[in-house]
């Protein structure tokens, strides 16, 4: 048996394709997600559910306080 010869055209070929077609992919799901993400942007924007409730300043104490001590006891 003689020297194994490498067709290095195909190597190389395979490894290009390989290498466009994993962007191509990425690609693709990057439109996708970008396509949903402003269709849910717009329907939550339509549904108009986001809570415009803010805390008092009472509230926003008691909450400050809670974890300053839960922070000092550990």
């Amino acid at each position: 048996m003689g020297p194994e010869t490498v067709d290095w055209g195909y190597a190389v070929s395979t490894l290009i394709i390989r290498f466009v077609g994993i962007f191509v992919v990425l690609g693709i799901l990057q439109l996708v997600m970008q396509i949903t993400g402003r269709i849910f942007a717009y329907l939550d924007a339509k549904k108009g559910t986001r809570p415009s409730k803010s805390l008092t300043q009472e509230e926003a104490a008691a909450v400050a306080m809670a974890l300053y001590l839960d922070k000092k006891t550990d």
